[in-house]
């Protein structure tokens, strides 16, 4: 059974508040998204962007990627499908003004942006695809709205981590509301790694090289990969034993460029839009 957009929505509609204190405002000793951040401007400082140029972040959740891609002679979009995320980017975007920068900030469908053909230099798409049915459909779009020559940034979750490798038993046990009760405690309470998320619908995961593949078939020309959000063992042992496995997985970020397919759970790649 495919995604349902309207599961998807409404569930971060309802996780917004959580999202930005979990993932950002924690003080956590391994923060997945913020590392997958800093890889993102990291990337984007290696693009040759012109000067203006335009900027899309499709997903923008709560806004820390768009706030920290502000700079002069940019005009940055940041669309999510959830609300609640847009109002909480916009507040805090209200204490980034940078001069000659202009950010707007809504609402919008990936699949149907409100955007006019070959409008950006640079496109972003990180946390998205993975939650949505047809990948033809988005990649579609996005190329849509690229400008020839221009760039994207898009990661998906990589199949063949360690970390997968239990996933159908995991997502089994945590659909039981007893057990889902008693596995947040731990996490939660007693591991202190924040509450234990169970989607209402399944999330995609993709091989990194045939995405690659794909990506290519659209005209994306692969420039550079990172490999991010390392596990060690499969869930739920990789968090069980997170004392001992989070230093060891802040250490293999190092290797982040090369091919981490067993151990990186986050698959990030730049590609240029062929001409």
């Amino acid at each position: 059974m495919g995604i349902k957009k309207d599961r998807v929505k409404n569930y971060y509609e309802e996780e917004a508040e959580d999202y930005q204190q979990e993932f950002y405002d924690s003080d956590s000793s391994y923060p997945t998204l913020k590392i997958r951040h800093n890889y993102i401007l990291e990337m984007v400082g290696e693009l040759d962007l012109p000067s203006p140029c335009s900027i899309l972040d499709v997903g923008c959740g709560t806004g820390e990627l768009v706030i920290d891609l502000m700079s002069p002679n940019r005009e940055i979009y940041g669309v999510d499908i959830s609300s609640n995320m847009i109002k909480i980017a916009r507040e805090k975007s209200q204490a980034s003004v940078v001069e000659n920068c202009k950010l707007t900030l809504d609402t919008g469908d990936i699949e149907k942006l409100q955007f006019d053909d070959r409008a950006f230099d640079l496109v972003i798409c990180s946390g998205v695809i993975e939650y949505l049915k047809d990948d033809e459909v988005v990649l579609d779009e996005l190329k849509r709205v690229t400008k020839p020559g221009g760039f994207m940034i898009i990661n998906v979750t990589n199949k063949f981590s360690v970390r997968k490798w239990t996933a159908l038993l995991v997502e089994s046990l945590k659909s039981n509301r007893l057990l889902h009760s008693s596995m947040n405690f731990v996490k939660e309470s007693i591991l202190k790694k924040g509450k234990l998320h169970y989607f209402p619908f399944k999330p995609k995961v993709h091989a990194p090289k045939a995405f690659d593949r794909q990506l290519l078939a659209k005209g994306f020309v692969k420039l550079e990969h990172r490999y991010f959000d390392f596990a060690i063992l499969p869930a739920p042992l990789d968090t069980l034993f997170g004392v001992i496995t989070d230093p060891m997985k802040r250490y293999m970020e190092r290797f982040s460029k090369n091919n981490m397919t067993v151990n990186g759970t986050g698959y990030l790649v730049s590609t240029q839009l062929k001409r």
